[in-house]
């Protein structure tokens, strides 16, 4: 198989950010009492680490290996949250504010993606793009969460 570097460097990009969101997600869920917002907070977990096993299973086609690592900024900013949680009151509203900061960088590592200048074959581009647009719906019922929560505290 053909090994196209820019495109093996962007799907690992986008396996860490999964990664880290993976991550990111497991830690707001245990850093919550909310049943409800556990619950969210597990399924974003779970549909992330789908999306990394996903974009490696592409990876594995096309000659190269599987991402298994998380960003170094990930890893920075879940120790941030639980540092926070440690020294402040951490209530939902901060957990959701948290999680919609982690989307935000999703969506933009996602949208580097979809609008850089390489050659991506159009069935990888076809799962970049779902999960984009899966991750946008997942970004913005956090943002409702949020707000939700913002307005009845």
């Amino acid at each position: 198989m053909i090994m196209y570097t820019d495109l093996v460097s962007t799907l690992n990009d986008l396996v860490r950010v999964n990664n880290d969101r993976s991550a990111g997600y497991a830690t707001a869920a245990g850093q919550t009492d909310e049943p409800g917002l556990q619950h969210i907070f597990q399924s974003m977990a779970d549909q992330s680490r789908e999306y990394a096993f996903e974009l490696n299973r592409l990876l594995k086609d096309m000659g190269s290996e599987e991402e298994v690592d998380t960003s170094l900024g990930g890893d920075l900013y879940r120790t941030w949250m639980d540092l926070k949680a440690d020294f402040t009151a951490n209530s939902d509203t901060s957990i959701l504010a948290s999680c919609e900061y982690g989307e935000d960088v999703t969506l933009r590592v996602y949208n580097m993606a979809l609008t850089n200048e390489i050659e991506i074959p159009q069935h990888v581009l076809d799962v970049i793009t779902r999960q984009y647009g899966e991750l946008k719906l997942s970004h913005d019922r956090i943002k409702k969460h949020r707000d939700l929560n913002k307005a009845i505290k």
